[in-house]
This record gives structure tokens, sequence and C-alpha cells, in this order.
């Protein structure tokens, strides 16, 4: 059957996925710096639990990393965003003047006609 995946896929796609995600690297680095600690605390899943949220801000962490990308990003399209605003404001302008253009070249084309008859 095409829906059969054995276990050792299932675990490879899982490992993959948390590789992906940085699960792998934040729980590593929550893990070191427990095994570094001088004096271990009583309850190691406590450590962990509260460090696990520190680690996403590390210095090296892919989260970090993201949000960095992200924020370069945003300034980026701050930019562009400021870019296209001042040509739109251009734009309007001289469709302004376009509009004023026509509305006094039609005057004169009615009042020459209006001199012929």
């Amino acid at each position: 059957m095409s829906f059969y995946q054995n276990p050792e896929s299932k675990k490879d796609e899982f490992r993959k996925y948390l590789e992906k995600s940085g699960a792998i690297d934040s729980l590593t680095s929550v893990l070191v710096n427990l095994y570094e600690e001088p004096q271990k605390p009583p309850e190691s899943t406590d450590y962990i639990q509260k460090h696990l949220g520190d680690s996403m801000h590390l210095p090296g962490s892919a989260i970090m990393e993201e949000h960095r990308q992200q924020l370069k990003e945003n300034e980026a399209l701050k930019k562009e965003n400021k870019k296209l605003k001042q040509k739109v404001n251009e734009l309007a302008k001289v469709i302004d003047t376009l509009k004023a253009n026509l509305a006094h070249l039609r005057a004169q084309a009615r009042k020459a006609k209006q001199e012929q008859n």
C-alpha cells in the first residue's frame, strides 16, 4: 500500500523537521548549558523549561537569524514603500497638470470654434 510508511522513515522525517525548525539547536544549547552548570539544579526539567525560551534569543539561534532577516526585509520594504509613495505623489501632480492643460486646450478650441461661426 502507498500509505504505509516504515517507522525509520517517519523518524527521519521528524528529525529533519526538528532540524529545520531550529528545535534541535535550541534543545542542544539548553542541554549544553545545563551540563556546564557548576551547581546542577535539583530539577533538570524546570531548568530546561526556564531556559528553553532563552535559547531562542541566543546570537546564533535559527530564530534570531530569521528575526534579523525579517527586520532587514522590513526595512527594505519600508524604503521601497516610501519611494513608491513619493512616485505616486509626483504622478498625481503630473496628472493634475495634464488635466489643467487639457481643460485649457478644450476651452481654447471652443473659443476658436465660436469665432469661426
